[in-house]
């Protein structure tokens, strides 16, 4: 009797449950049914555009000449044949520059136009040469042409017998009213070099004489002569 009890809870349904369980059942049976009736795969027809193989296989042509010919290049570049992409129009390699008539000019009044008739001089060696001359406040030695970036020892005795200085034309910095900031931007004075100027000047209030300088910690003799030249006392 308590086991029929037990049951009776648990398994009796009133009209509406039953309803709902017998569509819940029809319904798995449906899908139950539609999944054996329809085909495992749905496949979608291939589509075919007209022209498309035909395309690709001119691109893929293309694509294979192009990395033939970027071989074949480079095969020239390395045997010496081909001129490289990356050299500079003022690179004075053998043949790079055609004999020009002798000149000679004046380095301190020279323009870069003036420059780049020297022969291994081009537009970027020429504007090198003015923005440095201009920095250093002008040259007292040919061989300061050493001193620009690029200018090495076989393009300075290419051109060595071209140049000369007639001028005297150098633009000098008086190291007593200077400032940090503007001694700095001279060529001839790195920071450590202005660091010591201005301290010993803040120190004895003022430099009474170019040879003084020779008192400053780190301005040994050759220093001293790279630097005399372009500096005064007022």
């Amino acid at each position: 009797m308590k086991r029929y009890q037990i049951v009776r809870d648990y398994l009796s349904f009133n009209r509406s449950e039953l309803r709902g369980i017998i569509i819940l059942l029809i319904i798995l049976l449906l899908v139950a049914t539609a999944n054996e009736l329809l085909p495992e795969e749905n496949t979608l027809p291939g589509v075919n555009f007209p022209g498309l193989e035909k395309e690709l296989q001119e691109f893929e042509a293309a694509i294979r000449k192009s990395q033939f010919d970027d071989s074949v290049n480079r095969a020239l570049r390395f045997s010496g044949r081909w001129p490289s992409k990356g050299k500079r129009k003022d690179s004075i390699g053998s043949g790079a520059f055609p004999p020009r008539p002798f000149v000679k000019i004046d380095i301190n009044k020279a323009d870069t136009l003036e420059f780049q008739r020297l022969n291994g001089i081009g537009p970027s060696y020429a504007r090198r040469i003015v923005f440095y001359r201009n920095k250093l406040g002008g040259f007292i030695s040919c061989r300061q042409l050493l001193e620009v970036w690029g200018v090495d020892t076989s393009l300075f005795n290419r051109i060595k017998d071209h140049v000369m200085i007639i001028s005297d034309s150098v633009q000098k910095i008086d190291i007593n009213t200077m400032s940090f900031k503007e001694m700095l931007k001279h060529p001839y004075f790195p920071y450590e070099l202005t660091r010591s100027v201005i301290l010993y000047r803040q120190k004895n209030k003022m430099f009474r004489s170019v040879d003084e300088l020779k008192l400053v910690e780190g301005v040994c003799d050759s220093v001293f002569r790279k630097i005399s030249a372009y500096v005064k006392i007022k």
